[in-house]
Formats: structure tokens, sequence, C-alpha cells
């Protein structure tokens, strides 16, 4: 069953969108506060263990579980320190996902091992309460913490409760057959029957939970993508696109490179909306932007900021070069017939093209600096591209 049950959490995380699985996974970063509680209290119970049997064992797990809790701690400030700096891609997200995996389960591994061992010690089999009790609040405590927290991510909450949970239980069965007097036997066998039990019962839950929070999650985003798009062309509209921007910045931040932001304004669409209407101008608009979706690269941004006015962002080049031969597809492009309501028209388009980081990292300043390079190509009286700095190297007309 429990195999089954991680087949198909598997499966349906894989379907995830991306956006979603990067909400998944952070929601299990952000509880950090009970990471840290729960680290100090096994720390605090294993050296209380410790003391009162003299085991070495006992202090090596409990030293291994300090070493897991600090560096687990430290990985979570690490993952909001990169989400303060820009929002994590997709890849990246699984990436984190793996690292909790890793702590989380060692850390389930060492709790069930000093469970285990506490309850077996030699020095702490004619122990009927302390032991015992200190063990049974320690593993039920971390299982209602695992399902609250991880039942946005199952399969992390299934292995760290079995990891945890399955010595636990072994070693109330091992005290019970060592226990004398079957009063002994049977107080330590219920307390396993108890533990496996309410392991079983939380993880019954888990499915619910995570369905419920994956759904709120889907709904959030499609809210979120409705409020990022273009009523008309579908496109990103200024809000997605200072999203997309700031990611964009943030990127060249870590790896360096430069990102094109080109401004188009398309050449005599008021004549084609005053000669043949507004329907006509609106189906011009979908098929300009359908075009444009159809030149950039994947990764790339295409939004409308309104009216016949565009924005590309052109990520991950090394080269000002790179920007003018997208530029140039643009022109051609844009620039060929189109056949509409039984009519062909051909317009054409004006670019101005500002270089991140060199002409600004915000979307006012690269937007003002793109825009005052597509004055100059408009003043020229004819369409085609300009960059930003018309006495920079790199100033040319790419028409």
């Amino acid at each position: 069953m429990l195999t089954k049950y991680l087949q198909r959490f598997s499966r349906r995380s894989d379907e995830l969108p991306d956006a979603a699985l990067i909400e998944l996974v952070e929601v299990v970063y952000r509880a950090l506060p009970p990471i840290a509680i729960m680290g100090v209290t096994m720390v605090g119970i294993g050296a209380l263990l410790t003391i009162r049997t003299g085991d070495g064992l006992l202090l090596l797990v409990t030293l291994a579980g300090a070493i897991v809790s600090g560096a687990r701690i430290a990985l979570m400030l690490l993952y909001r320190r990169r989400r303060a700096a820009a929002r994590p891609t997709a890849s990246e997200a699984r990436q984190w996902d793996q690292r909790y995996a890793v702590g989380s389960f060692a850390f389930a591994a060492l709790l069930g091992a000093l469970d285990a061992r506490a309850l077996t010690v030699e020095a702490a089999v004619s122990d009927l309460i302390l032991s015992p009790m200190l063990v049974t609040t320690l593993i039920l405590a971390y299982g209602a913490g695992v399902v609250t927290r991880l039942s946005a991510r199952p399969q992390l909450c299934w292995g760290s409760v079995a990891l945890a949970t399955i010595p636990t239980v072994a070693g109330f069965g091992m005290r019970a057959i060592a226990a004398d007097g079957w009063y002994a036997q049977t107080v330590f066998a219920t307390q396993a029957v108890v533990v496996g039990v309410f392991a079983l019962a939380g993880l019954g839950l888990v499915e619910d939970f995570y369905d419920t929070v994956r759904q709120q999650i889907i709904a959030k985003l499609d809210l979120a993508a409705l409020a990022g798009r273009d009523h008309l062309t579908g496109l990103a509209n200024r809000i997605l696109l200072q999203e997309k921007l700031e990611e964009a910045g943030a990127r060249i931040e870590q790896t360096g490179g430069l990102f094109a932001l080109h401004y188009l304004d398309l050449d005599r669409f008021k004549e084609v909306n005053d000669s043949f209407g507004h329907i006509t101008g609106d189906a011009l608009l979908r098929a300009v932007a359908e075009r444009l979706t159809q030149t950039v690269r994947q990764g790339d941004t295409v939004a409308r900021l309104g009216g016949d006015e565009f924005v590309v962002i052109q990520l991950g080049i090394q080269l000002s070069d790179e920007a003018e031969l997208l530029a140039r597809r643009i022109v051609q492009a844009v620039g060929a017939p189109y056949e509409l309501l039984g009519g062909k028209i051909q317009i054409g388009v004006s670019i101005g093209v500002a270089l991140a980081p060199r002409d600004g990292a915000g979307l006012e300043q690269l937007v003002s600096c793109a825009d005052a390079a597509l004055y100059r190509m408009k003043r020229k009286g004819r369409g085609g591209g300009f960059w930003a700095e018309e006495d920079a190297p790199l100033a040319r007309n790419v028409a």
C-alpha cells in the first residue's frame, strides 16, 4: 500500500505546473521554527537519556542529531536568502527540494535510531518510566509535526515518518520481549501498537491535506496568471512584465551577461484602425502578438503595454549583436502581409533597443531609454530598430 501511495504522489507531483511546484517547495521551507524546536528537543532528550544510561552510542546519535539539525536550519536560512534575491526557477526548486529531503530523511533516521537505542540499551531495560515516556512523547510530537508541515510534499512526509516510526516500534517490541512479567510486556507492546497506529492514522490524512494545498496553490496561480495577462492578446501585461524583468535582473547578477529590452511601436496601425475599424485592428494586434511569440526563443517574454506598443525581453545574451539579430527578425516577421477578415493588410514596426545593465536595470528606466531610441527611429521616418545610446559604438539601424 505504501508503494502504491508513493507512486501516485510521485506521478501527480511530476504533473504539477512548474509554478505550482515552486510554491509547494516554498511551503516546506517556511517551517523554520518547528524544525529548530524539534532539533533542540531531540538533542535535549538524547542528552538526558545519555546521562541516565551512560551509553556511548546514544551520545553519538545525539551529536549527529545536533549536527543535522544545525545543517537543516542553515539550509532554511540559505533558501530564504536565495528567495529574497529572486524567485527560484523550477530546476532550482527541484534542487532545493532534494536538499530538504536529504536533511529530513537524515533527521528522521537519527530520531528513529535514538528511540530504538534508548528503549533497548541494557542500562535502560530496568527503567519502566523515563525512557518509554520520553520516546513516546518525542515520536508522537515528531509525527504530528511532519504530517502538518510536509503534507504538501507527500513523499517527504511518508519517508520521514517511516524512518522515525519503524525503528521506534521495533524498539518497543524488543523491549516488550525483554521485559519481566506479563504486565510490563503488555505495556510496551501496547505502546508499540499505539505509536504505529498514530503514524498510520496521520499518514492517512496526507492525501486530503495534499489535495487541499495543491488546489489552493493552483487556484492562486490561475488568478495571478489572469492578473498578469493582456485580455486582448493573451500576452504578458505590465504587471507580469515587471516580474519577468526583476527575474532577468537577478539572473544576470548571478551569472553575468546581458538582457535586451526591445520596445516596439507598430507603423501605420492607426491607419488600419481608421480604415477598417476596431474589429480588424484588434485582429491585427492578436496576429502581431502571435508572430512575436513565434519569433522569440523559449524563455523570452513578449508583453503588450497597451494600444500598439509591445515589449520583448530577450534573455541570456552575451553580445549586443544578438539583440540586433532578434530586432531584424521581428521587423521581418511583423512586416510580412496579414490576411485578415478577407483582406490583405501590411504594416511595419519601429524598435528601440536598451541593454541591461548598460542602460539601466528597472523597467521604467529601460523602457524610457528604448522609447527615446524608438523616437529617434520614428523621426527618421521609417521603420526598423535603433539602440538606446545613439552615440555609442553599438548605435546602428537594423531595418
